[in-house]
């Protein structure tokens, strides 16, 4: 049994270190992400206003992305979502495909800063989703069942020799007794 989860331990270590690496690297990205101005844009500073009724509508702030003439962003399919954030006054409108964020000034429409999206990407390649949905959906579960099993055999074969040799100490001390 030992040496089987040994070699359980081993095998399931090399394969799932590979994925490992990829979630940690992108997981310290995710973490910091609001540390780093080049992982995640840097959020500009709109027009001050006094109510929301001051803000331009969302067809207007995609009105805007639009005309920025961003490949990535042209019409509403290419958009994936458009926040608002009322302490900056402005809207970020992000696109579906190459990770690219307009942000628009919530009084005036304007664009005020055109960026690539890194935390973006880092999401994507920490849930596998970067290079397809079967990786995230099946995968991933997979891993998670490696990871646990490469924890349990891990603490089997650290606490077994330990237990041998509690075990030979006590048999030994009763023989001489």
């Amino acid at each position: 049994m030992y040496h089987f989860l040994r070699t359980l331990h081993r095998w399931a270590g090399l394969i799932s270190s590979i994925f490992i690496l990829l979630i940690a690297a992108t997981g310290f990205l995710l973490a910091t992400k609001g540390s780093f101005g080049w992982v995640r844009p840097p959020e500009q500073k709109g027009s001050e206003i006094s109510s929301l009724s001051e803000t331009v509508t969302l067809l207007k702030a995609a009105e805007a992305a639009y005309a920025h003439g961003n490949p990535h962003i042209k019409t509403i399919k290419d958009i994936d979502r458009i926040d608002y954030r009322p302490k900056s006054n402005i809207f970020k409108v992000v696109s579906k495909e190459g990770y690219q964020e307009i942000q628009v000034d919530g009084a005036t429409g304007e664009v005020l800063s055109v960026a690539f999206r890194t935390d973006q990407l880092a999401e994507d390649l920490h849930d596998l989703s970067y290079f397809s949905d079967g990786l995230h959906a099946y995968w991933l579960p997979i891993i998670a069942i490696l990871l646990f099993t490469l924890g349990c055999s891990g603490i089997w074969i650290f606490f077994v020799p330990i237990y041998r040799r509690f075990k030979y100490k006590r048999l030994r001390t009763a023989k001489h007794d």
